[in-house]
């Protein structure tokens, strides 16, 4: 996917010395074929979608009542159950349709 195969290469190409997680990444996927690493980006949006409600989720258990003013009807509590039964939702639709799509629209991309 990267156009050289060292280091020096990738910090002359972007003019400056490369950041401690660019080298991370760049000893990681420098022999790694293009298709794996585009298969990586459907693991980032199973992380995204699994951690960024998260603190809405807790709070909600919770009961913090800061949250109460922003709902539309703020006296309806969401079971935990509920709340585990829409994630399971959202990662079923994630493994049975997005990451299908994503993945064999790899050749279009590239």
């Amino acid at each position: 996917m990267l156009p050289f195969r060292n280091l020096e290469g990738a910090a002359a190409s972007l003019g400056r010395p490369l950041a401690p997680a660019e080298t991370l990444w760049f000893r990681y996927s420098v022999t790694m074929p293009d298709f794996h690493i585009y298969a990586h980006s459907f693991f980032l949006l199973l992380c995204l979608f699994s951690l960024c409600p998260l603190p809405l989720v807790l709070m909600e258990a919770m009961g913090v009542s800061v949250l109460r003013r922003f709902k539309k009807q703020p006296n309806v509590r969401v079971p935990f159950s509920r709340v585990v039964q829409c994630y399971r939702d959202v990662v079923a639709v994630l493994l049975l349709v997005v990451a299908p799509l994503q993945l064999t629209s790899y050749p279009l991309l590239k």
